[in-house]
């Protein structure tokens, strides 16, 4: 199967200004990333995001079918939403169109991976396009990712999709993953990499070597801490990179968009520093790093010895408990003087 391009720009890249799209910001992204035959944009989600708990969020943290309706029209690419069940009750799908939407996206954590089955199934039956995107890829071994895969197409899915939510994950432990679960599932395998340890290209190129033929993207890597794989330099290299042949993504657009979204939406662009390393070799979830640090000035502690030994911890959620219980197992004594 030949590879597919999701950019994630207004979806992912909403984590990190909020949703606050303008309407000129969704047309302009839009209708240059079709130009440039982008496979599929993603451009929401559908119920909220499970993870970004901004009470004040723009229109994409929550895609109505009225604003569905409202967005340009595409000539080459098609569309997505994601849906995250552990906030999206299933009856809020049931006004949603194939026509307008025709890829949904269903993520999960490992730990309730299970829940996103019967949504699967149902959208399946829907007559949508289905991804299972599993969250905290560097949560769960080979194993266990190749049975999520074989079950996620039992219940309906095209696309089997892994995301390294954390930017933890290394150039092999990636290979392992997509090669079992390729190995397992009767559908495509997709890869969505965070950039934390600068890895987000590389880990791209084994996902595919491993058989991964879906690969996700951001204009500029916009997202949350460290960003996405950036879709203009994925596609320059592609292009630059005899291995991959004809490639059919039209680069000018694309780099037309990424300008504009650095110019437009960006103060400034994605960067790598310490809040943004320390979580990505610790295994957590970024939002957890000024908790941390706020913990750790408290009671005078090495972040970065708390967060490695909270990601060790798996916590399931970001919440000061775990950090506080973490700190009361590893440190009581010190923390009492």
């Amino acid at each position: 199967m030949k590879m597919q391009l999701i950019d994630c720009t207004l979806r992912d890249g909403g984590n990190f200004n909020n949703w606050f799209f303008s309407a000129e910001d969704i047309n302009q992204i839009i209708l240059h990333l079709d130009k440039a035959n982008v496979n599929i944009i993603e451009i929401g989600y559908i119920g909220g995001s499970g993870s970004n708990k901004e009470k004040s969020v723009g229109s994409l943290a929550n895609c109505t079918p009225e604003l569905l309706e409202q967005l340009p029209k595409t000539i080459h690419s098609h569309l997505a939403a994601m849906v995250v069940p552990s906030v999206c009750e299933l009856h809020l799908l049931d006004n949603l169109n194939p026509q307008l939407i025709p890829w949904i996206r269903v993520a999960s954590y490992p730990h309730n991976a299970e829940d996103a089955l019967p949504y699967i199934e149902y959208l399946k039956n829907r007559g949508f396009h289905v991804s299972f995107n599993v969250m905290a890829a560097s949560y769960i071994e080979e194993k266990d990712m190749a049975e999520l895969a074989k079950k996620s197409h039992v219940f309906g899915a095209d696309v089997f999709y892994m995301a390294d939510s954390f930017g933890n994950l290394t150039p092999d432990g990636v290979r392992k993953r997509v090669a079992a679960a390729f190995d397992q599932a009767d559908c495509p395998v997709g890869f969505h990499g965070h950039n934390n340890l600068g890895l987000a290209f590389t880990n791209a190129l084994e996902a595919m070597d491993a058989g991964a033929t879906f690969i996700d993207t951001s204009l500029c890597g916009m997202a949350r801490g460290a960003g996405n794989l950036p879709t203009e330099q994925f596609v320059s290299a592609i292009h630059h990179w005899d291995k991959f042949g004809d490639i059919p993504y039209k680069l000018h657009p694309i780099l037309t968009a990424a300008e504009y979204v650095l110019s437009s939406i960006l103060s400034s662009p994605m960067k790598i520093s310490t809040p943004e390393i320390i979580s990505g070799i610790s295994n957590i979830h970024y939002y957890f790093y000024d908790l941390v640090i706020s913990k750790c000035r408290e009671v005078n502690l090495d972040p970065l010895q708390v967060s490695t030994l909270l990601g060790q911890t798996l916590p399931k959620r970001v919440d000061m408990s775990y950090i506080e219980s973490v700190i009361d197992q590893n440190f009581r004594q010190e923390s009492a003087k």
